[in-house]
Order: C-alpha cells, then sequence, then structure tokens
C-alpha cells in the first residue's frame, strides 16, 4: 500500500511539474506579448482598454501546477506508514528478534509479511503491547490489525486478553507454543 501511495505521489508531483514548467514557458511569451501591448497599446483588433488576456492562461496552468506538487506531497506524505515501513524505535526497543528467541526468529521466516511484522513488532515491544497500539504504529487499519492478530493467535504465536475494553496482545510461553 505504501508503494502504490509513492507511485502516486510522485506521478502527481511529475505531472504538476510539467504542467508548471508549460505554465512558466508560456508566461514569458505572454510577457513579451504584454510588453508588446503597454507599448503600442494595441494589439491586432483589441485596442482599447489595457485587459492582459494572454496572462490567464499561463497563472491558471501555473497555480495548477503548484497545486498538484504541493497537495500530494503534503497530504500522502503525512498518511500513517504502512506495513512496509514500520516506525523508527528507540535504542531500548532495537533488539533484534533472532537475539529475542531462536524459535520466534525461525518462525518469522515461514509467516507472510503482514503477520511478520506484526509478531516483530511484538517482540520488539517486550513480548506485551495492546493492539491499538499494533494499527497505530504499523498504519494498520482496525480490521487489519484484529485479522491479523487472530491469525497469529490461531496459530498459537500470541494470546489476547481483553482488559478494559482494550486487547493486550503477548507472546505465549515456548511451553506452550509447541517448542
Amino acid at each position: 500500500m505504501g508503494d502504490e501511495r509513492n507511485i502516486l505521489r510522485n506521478g502527481l508531483v511529475i505531472i504538476g511539474a510539467i504542467i508548471l514548467g508549460i505554465g512558466a514557458y508560456l508566461l514569458y511569451g505572454a510577457l513579451v506579448m504584454v510588453n508588446y501591448m503597454a507599448y503600442y497599446h494595441c494589439m491586432g483588433m483589441m485596442c482599447g482598454m489595457m485587459v492582459y488576456y494572454p496572462l490567464f492562461l499561463p497563472v491558471v496552468l501555473i497555480v495548477i501546477g503548484a497545486v498538484m506538487i504541493i497537495i500530494p506531497m503534503a497530504l500522502i506524505s503525512t498518511k500513517p506508514q504502512g506495513l512496509g515501513q514500520p516506525r523508527q524505535f528507540t535504542s531500548a526497543e532495537n533488539t533484534t528478534v533472532s537475539d529475542t528467541n531462536d524459535y520466534y526468529g525461525r518462525v518469522l521466516k515461514l509467516l507472510p509479511k503482514a503477520e511478520r511484522e506484526v509478531l516483530e513488532y511484538v517482540i520488539r515491544s517486550g513480548g506485551e503491547v495492546f493492539q491499538y497500539q499494533i494499527m497505530r504504529d504499523l498504519g494498520l487499519s482496525k480490521v487489519q490489525a484484529w485479522r491479523i492478530v487472530r491469525r497469529l493467535e490461531e496459530k498459537g504465536l500470541v494470546e489476547v486478553t481483553k482488559v478494559k475494553g482494550r486487547n493486550i496482545v503477548r507472546l505465549k510461553d515456548l511451553s506452550k507454543a509447541g517448542q
């Protein structure tokens, strides 16, 4: 999902830059024409009041190009990070999965990407984390987080306990996990 956002953002930025370039080129031509109009007070049959019609199109294109560059960069980059880009952990949380437990290290290799990243997050968080933190920090929807945690629970890797309306996801004991 993160790659699709990047592709969309980059595409809109490139299109915006092209429109901005065309608008700047047309603005240069329009300014030359306006200079000519100001000097002779007449352009073809357009004599009389000085309304700079040639400036409208380039200015509109420049505005559209700028908007197509700024808006995607502002909106898409502020989206929560997807599964492919988990949040940056502080040095206290910076333990590798293989250091934590060889069993989970072997299991992680067999899991699908989404489940692997959620289980890695639980391990890095000390083996216990609220489900809403998984959702928030990995950029998942509520339903996605719930389904992934449920699959991990069905596989016997984590256990979920409800405390005051919130799910706490804990790593299962290795003796119960089937080592």
